[in-house]
């Protein structure tokens, strides 16, 4: 890249930090690395400008934005793809892996109000992340623009009998209609096996993380379920990044419940200092594309979550299943 072009990307990064507000500035990291705000199309192996990104997403059934949960940019990001495709003229479902799907009746309760601040109020009061406020903005903008809104996450607690009793303790018919079993073989699991131990800091018990998995797969499919009838009209789906992987995520469940859905991934991907190389970022399950796109950002500035847990086993000498990957996340 020529020097004009190191500007202008660096340009636009710091205006993408400055968008999420002076106070918030200080917490990202890494804002002048030479991949920072540059988008990376994964298919064709080529940088793209974000125009020509926006402008191939008007025929699309389904969106999916990958974030790091904490990143504000990201979350900057994602509302400016869900206002991007609402100006194409659409009017696309917004699905949050951020409520849970036992709330659906409520969000549509909550959204059937008069009153917008009302509605803000009551929708905000469903988020089940603890950082509630980083997602109102989203939700802001469906309300505005009269969106229906996907409640998808499930809840731990629902997943709990196939972590420690298998899949045998999950309703057979309801597994093959969810197609569970069909889009599976041993390389995606494999590789999600191995980032599970990394995306809970190296402390999990072989059979735990086998059952981790097992349920990882199964909230996937249910994700999808919650949002395959908004199809028709498009989906914006605003989910963890691990979730929007076409090698093992919601794609995968898409596609095989609705072959002919045209569906996009977009993975928000935090840039770390030794890694310059696109193509570093890029591990994949099958040798197929995680994403279609991966848009690199800075980093936010965070405590190393796993450092206290890591300390406590090292106290008990319990040995790490493996090192922290970060590249799998619940």
């Amino acid at each position: 890249m020529n020097i004009l072009a190191r500007v202008a990307f660096f340009i636009a990064t710091v205006a993408l930090v400055v968008s999420v507000g002076f106070s918030h500035a200080a917490e990202m990291l890494y804002v002048d690395h030479p991949l920072a705000n540059r988008v990376w199309d994964m298919n064709n192996a080529d940088f793209i400008e974000e125009s020509e990104l926006m402008s191939g997403l008007n025929k699309l059934d389904v969106l999916l934005l990958g974030e790091v949960h904490d990143n504000l940019l990201h979350h900057e990001l994602q509302r400016k793809f869900l206002k991007a495709r609402i100006d194409s003229g659409a009017q696309p479902a917004l699905m949050m892996e951020q409520i849970d799907a036992v709330n659906q009746i409520a969000l549509d309760e909550a959204l059937s109000g008069n009153d917008r601040e009302v509605k803000i109020e009551a929708v905000n009061k469903l988020i089940s992340f603890n950082d509630w406020e980083l997602y109102s903005p989203l939700l802001e903008v469906a309300i505005d623009n009269q969106l229906p809104v996907i409640a998808s996450n499930i809840p731990s607690r629902e997943l709990r009998p196939v972590i420690w009793g298998g899949y045998d303790a999950y309703d057979a018919d309801k597994l093959k209609y969810l197609a569970v079993e069909e889009v599976w073989n041993e390389n995606r699991q494999a590789f999600l096996a191995s980032n599970m131990g990394g995306a809970h800091c190296g402390q999990l018990r072989k059979e735990l993380r086998v059952g981790l998995t097992r349920s990882q797969r199964l909230k996937d499919a249910l994700m999808v379920d919650s949002a395959i009838s908004s199809i028709p009209r498009g989906i914006v789906a605003i989910v963890g990044s691990s979730h929007a992987r076409r090698d093992i995520g919601l794609p995968l469940y898409f596609s095989a419940r609705e072959p002919d859905a045209r569906i996009v991934s977009i993975g928000f991907v935090e840039v770390s200092p030794e890694k310059v190389n696109p193509y570093a970022y890029t591990g994949s399950a099958t040798g197929e594309v995680p994403f279609d796109y991966v848009w690199f950002t800075p980093r936010m500035v965070r405590k190393n979550p796993c450092a206290e847990i890591i300390k406590v086993a090292e106290e008990k000498s319990v040995e790490p299943v493996s090192s922290p990957s970060g590249e799998v996340e619940e």
